[in-house]
């Protein structure tokens, strides 16, 4: 039995040990590249508006953080990036819940190429896909072009990092991000995941609109970022914003326009009722 135990013993350490040794291998024949989580520690759909931004404003940056493997270099390298589709796939079930048959369909609210976003190839992005020397984490840039359909639409570009001559590529899970891009009021992309819900509950662009009136600007990442850092930012705002809403709710001028109690949406008379949470 001894012997038994030590031999299975040896042959996981060997097995360890060649895992280790795949994984040398893997990230030591070549300098590697692949995305960064954000600020949230996420991979979520990163979300861009120009409704912040000025109306003489027509494009912007987004900056996406990026990581090196095999250590910094003494000359500038260049990453690639490439736009690729994303699907929808339905499935049909039988009547005891398994999978029959499944559609992939491709999704029609992809980016477009020189109408919201400046095209890869541009001599634009020299800088903006560029790592430094002597440096492994850092940035690259997208621009995003401010197109009039933005107003009423939202369309989504989603990016894929490329080989070059610098670089092999990462973890392949770690090498596509999604920008979604509009010229609308957009939920901040890190709103459920720096524990918004819990704080300031569900997200709804009504609820958006009257944080804003409250706190007299941006209620964006930078926002929720600070919010998610500071309980004494957040404890201060969610009171005051309950506070706001019960002003708003006890109007009778918003009362007699059926404006009140404030919903989700003011379209439907049945959508949810805008709250906070308030056993906090």
């Amino acid at each position: 039995m001894k012997k038994i135990i030590y031999c299975s013993m040896l042959l996981l350490c060997m097995g360890l040990a060649a895992c280790h040794e795949e994984d040398g291998l893997l990230f030591n024949d070549k300098a590697r590249v692949q995305l960064r989580p954000d600020a949230s520690g996420t991979f979520a759909d990163y979300s861009y508006s120009f409704v912040w931004s000025p109306a003489t404003v027509t494009r912007d940056v987004v900056y996406l953080p990026i990581r090196v493997m095999g250590g910094p270099a003494a000359t500038d390298r260049h990453v690639m990036i490439e736009q690729v589709s994303e699907y929808d796939i339905s499935y049909t079930k039988d009547h005891w819940g398994y999978v029959t048959d499944s559609v992939v369909t491709e999704r029609t609210d992809k980016a477009v190429a020189g109408k919201h976003y400046v095209p890869f190839d541009s001599p634009e992005y020299d800088q903006l896909l560029r790592i430094p020397a002597g440096e492994v984490l850092t940035q690259i840039g997208v621009i995003l072009l401010r197109d009039a359909s933005l107003g009423s639409e939202k369309v989504r570009l989603r990016i894929r990092l490329k080989p070059t001559e610098d670089f092999l590529l990462g973890e392949s899970k770690y090498l596509e991000r999604t920008i979604t891009i509009s010229d609308m009021l957009e939920q901040p992309s890190n709103w459920a995941s720096r524990y918004m819900n819990s704080y300031f509950g569900t997200y709804s662009k009504a609820k958006h609109q009257l944080m804003m009136s409250v706190v007299g600007g941006k209620v964006d990442e930078d926002w929720v970022d600070e919010a998610y850092n500071s309980s004494s930012f957040r404890y201060y705002w969610r009171m005051k914003f309950i506070e706001a809403l019960q002003d708003y709710n006890n109007n009778p001028a918003n009362i007699a326009a059926g404006l009140a109690p404030m919903r989700e949406n003011a379209d439907d008379p049945n959508s949810a009722l805008v709250t906070f949470p308030t056993n906090m």
